[in-house]
């Protein structure tokens, strides 16, 4: 797991909101309590570096949290560890803060507390809440972007079933040939090599080729729309060597769009078998199939005749 864990981003994120988030922490005791310019941006530096060190605490506890089994090393031990530590350094923090930067007028500054007017106990409130209130911010942001990465990773997963689960059907698809078929393509076959030996010889290859194509494994789930469109071409050529007139079939898709579409194998035939197998097919009244394009899509229509049960 420790693999999908997004240090990078989160680091690159630290970076970007430390000084931001350093900024929110001082604003308020610039305000009560106004510094020179220089005494500001030292906060601010100084302020940066504290929350870029509790980003620093709060990625390492997420990778341990990551790297260990959970139920060794639960959520709420992670939380519960960033407080104690954070609070711990902003204390640390305000001692050091507060003998570090005086300014000319002796005047209380970023962390300075008047001994007068707020007492020890207060100071020690005010450093817990600072220390609470930054810790905060940064888990939220932290624990949106680790949401953010499981959601993407479980839809990259999701998506991953769907592509294998597609691929199963077609590698079905291309595997099944239905006994009917076969059987009625090899009665044909006789039929035309009793009556019409050259057109059997026809009828054959395109067998031999529609047959290579159902059966192969080699074939790709993706192939061209030329390649499909003429395996949907033999299979029509041979049912209508079978039922004569009865099988009036068009086609209409452009040059440029055969040559550059792309479509799962096999997505077009069954279309063409199921219209075949649940319509009537006689002289008198002909099963019309088309197949065009319109607007980024193949379509195929055929007239409504079913079979009678």
């Amino acid at each position: 797991m420790t693999s999908t864990l997004p240090l990078k981003k989160l680091f690159k994120t630290a970076l970007y909101t430390s000084p931001l988030i350093g900024v929110l922490g001082i604003a308020p005791d610039a305000i009560v309590n106004p510094f020179p310019i220089i005494g500001f941006f030292k906060g601010i530096t100084l302020a940066t570096l504290y929350i870029l060190l509790i980003w620093t605490i709060n990625i390492s506890l997420v990778y341990l949290t990551e790297k260990n089994d959970h139920r060794k090393f639960p959520l709420y031990t992670r939380y519960l560890l960033s407080y104690i530590i954070c609070v711990i350094l902003i204390i640390i923090a305000s001692g050091f803060l507060e003998s570090a930067m005086p300014d000319e007028r002796g005047a209380e500054n970023f962390l300075r507390y008047n001994p007068e007017i707020i007492s020890v106990r207060g100071r020690i409130f005010a450093s817990l809440l600072l220390g609470f209130v930054l810790n905060t911010i940064v888990l939220i942001i932290q624990d949106l972007i680790l949401l953010r990465e499981k959601k993407a990773i479980m839809e990259f997963e999701n998506a991953q079933l769907k592509i294998k689960n597609v691929e199963a059907t077609n590698q079905q698809l291309k595997q099944q040939i239905h006994p009917h078929f076969l059987f009625n393509s090899l009665n044909t076959l006789k039929t035309l090599i009793r009556k019409h030996p050259d057109k059997a010889e026809d009828y054959l290859m395109k067998l031999s080729d529609f047959l290579r194509a159902s059966i192969s494994s080699d074939t790709p789930n993706i192939v061209k729309l030329n390649d499909e469109m003429k395996l949907c071409l033999d299979y029509l050529e041979m049912q209508k060597m079978r039922f004569g007139e009865a099988l009036q079939y068009t086609i209409n898709i452009p040059e440029e769009i055969q040559n550059s579409g792309f479509v799962p194998v096999f997505s077009l035939l069954p279309l063409l078998e199921n219209a075949i197998k649940h319509n009537i097919l006689t002289i008198e009244m002909p099963l019309l199939i088309k197949t065009g394009y319109e607007n980024g899509w193949i379509i195929t229509t055929n007239n409504i005749q079913p079979k009678l049960s």
